[in-house]
């Protein structure tokens, strides 16, 4: 006996599935597995050379507030030495002498005039040429070692006018500095150098570097405000591989569990909705749809004028199964065509071997997205074609489970369709996503009033106002009606009074295969004959 719950829990269940993932599918769930990584990786690596970025930055600014301060300083001791320009060296060596020892950061104080060195903290008395004329009130220049004071080390010279030419001059070592800039490791993969007037380095932490290398992979620069010095510092490739690897390896143990849950959650759903799709694929190569038919009747309830067909899976484990249980899913898996093609050619060759009454018509389930594809003509003139003489008429009745959309294609399509005589029939109508609108654009040729208003007639409901209302506008459609789910005699009544012109439900005919369909068909015929014998 067939048992809902069991079919559920089959065809949801991987382990029962009688197919397989496709490659599609297959590159689908890796690529969910890697994505995380994928996206986290470069995000983690982008976010590290930012915050090295930042690392530099700050240290950099550091560096140059340093500086400031040193130069700051120097300043000071220059303005306190100021009033001695001019002075004989006699008498203001011994002040000079004061200032420099007072001052952490000046190695020797001097007198100018002009460019003439004349009297140093140091040395005393001097009668030096400086290679440079001082042209501005303050200047910052950087020379190279000269003299006794400095036979080999390069030093900066920071000189303030006083007028006439006069002025005096403060040396500051390099070699003080060094501490202060960033990147003092001497392994080649980082570095910083002091720059002046934007252009010439003056100091740098690698031995030999004069510049920002060309491979540098980071480099930024903090500029003073207050003196044309500027501090750059750079890291290479290998600085922030090193760096960036342990950050990296955390983030992809992190993002690795995050895609492998993704890719597992990503693989039950294809293999549960895949096991539908797999079993109805195995299930039209296997044959297991039967088509089922439903007599319509006319209103008086005597004649029988078509069949509705209504498709069943004869499951070789779960028994047979109706349709709602795999037909939505079919729709959701675009499986749906291809079940309805099978079922085109199974009831063309069922209706060919009997024999119709006149202007018999069979009525086939179609979902809304089967009337975009052109290939539905084709097959309805196949289903045509089977019958040597008198077809019966062939209905396709839409259903409403999805929107009935009405494009370019669809119209091309129904109008082939009923050049070729081929009528369509809105099914269910009022219970899914019709609209007034897409009826008067499909031109109908039936309308199915579905069973759920059928069930309210005799009730004070507004079911039973909305079935009035479904009959009054197919009447001034002028739309033939028919009735499902007829199942009193009250019901029957009201609609033949009502001026619906065909019934459908257990009342007058259950579902039926083929065989009984003959029989039935048979008893039917018998009393007309009989009759017109008689007459």
């Amino acid at each position: 006996m067939f048992s809902r719950h069991r079919f559920r829990h089959l065809i949801s269940r991987g382990n029962q599935f009688r197919g397989s993932l496709n490659a599609a599918e297959w590159a689908l769930v890796l690529l969910v597995a890697l994505l995380p990584a994928a996206i986290g990786l470069p995000l983690t690596w982008n976010r590290y050379q930012l915050d090295v970025q930042a690392q530099l930055q700050s240290a950099a600014a550091r560096a140059v507030r340093s500086v400031d301060q040193v130069f700051g300083q120097v300043d000071r001791s220059l303005d306190e030495a100021a009033p001695l320009a001019g002075q004989p060296c006699r008498q203001a060596r011994a002040r000079l002498v004061s200032l420099a020892a007072f001052d952490p950061y000046i190695r020797s104080l001097g007198l100018l005039d002009g460019r003439r060195l004349y009297c140093t903290s140091v040395l005393g008395a001097q009668d030096t040429v400086l290679p440079f004329t001082p042209s501005a009130p303050r200047q910052l220049i950087y020379r190279q070692g000269s003299g006794p004071l400095y036979p080999k080390r390069p030093f900066l010279m920071r000189t303030l006018l006083t007028g006439q030419g006069q002025g005096v001059v403060a040396s500051v070592e390099l070699a003080y500095f060094s501490p202060l800039l960033p990147g003092q490791a001497d392994d080649g993969r980082s570095g910083s150098l002091l720059v002046l007037n934007g252009q010439q380095a003056v100091l740098s932490t690698q031995a030999g570097v004069a510049g920002v290398p060309a491979d540098a992979a980071l480099r930024v620069m903090a500029a003073s405000k207050r003196y044309p010095l500027a501090v750059q510092s750079w890291v290479d490739a290998d600085y922030l591989w090193s760096g960036a690897s342990a950050r990296l390896l955390r983030a992809l143990l992190l993002l690795l569990p995050v895609g492998v849950v993704g890719a597992a959650l990503l693989l039950g759903y294809l293999r549960k909705r895949g096991s539908v799709s797999g079993e109805i694929q195995l299930a039209l190569r296997n044959q297991e749809f039967l088509p089922y038919y439903q007599p319509v009747f006319d209103a008086c309830g005597r004649r029988c004028m078509g069949v509705e067909v209504l498709l069943r899976w004869q499951h070789p484990r779960q028994g047979l199964a109706p349709p709602d249980l795999f037909i939505p899913v079919a729709e959701a898996s675009g499986m749906i065509i291809q079940i309805t093609r099978y079922l085109m050619r199974r009831v063309a060759a069922d209706m060919a071997a009997l024999s119709l009454p006149e202007r018999f018509f069979v009525a086939l389930n179609l979902s809304p997205s089967h009337l975009q594809h052109a290939q539905l003509v084709d097959d309805c003139r196949t289903f045509l074609q089977h019958f040597a003489d008198a077809p019966p008429r062939l209905v396709l009745e839409v259903t409403e489970r999805e929107p009935i959309r009405v494009t370019p294609q669809s119209q091309q399509v129904m109008a082939a369709l009923r050049r070729m005589r081929v009528q369509i029939a809105i099914d269910d109508f009022g219970t899914g996503h019709s609209s007034l609108a897409e009826l008067n654009r499909i031109h109908a040729d039936h309308l199915k009033i579905d069973r759920v208003f059928v069930a309210a007639i005799g009730s004070d409901s507004i079911a039973n106002r909305i079935l009035e209302m479904i009959i009054d506008l197919a009447k001034q459609l002028r739309i033939t009606m028919v009735a499902e789910g007829v199942e009193t005699e009250q019901q029957r009544a009201y609609l033949q009074q009502s001026g619906v012109h065909y019934l459908q439900g257990y009342l007058l005919a259950r579902p039926m295969p083929l065989e009984q369909l003959r029989d039935f068909l048979a008893r039917l015929k018998e009393p007309q004959e009989e009759g017109q014998a008689a007459g």
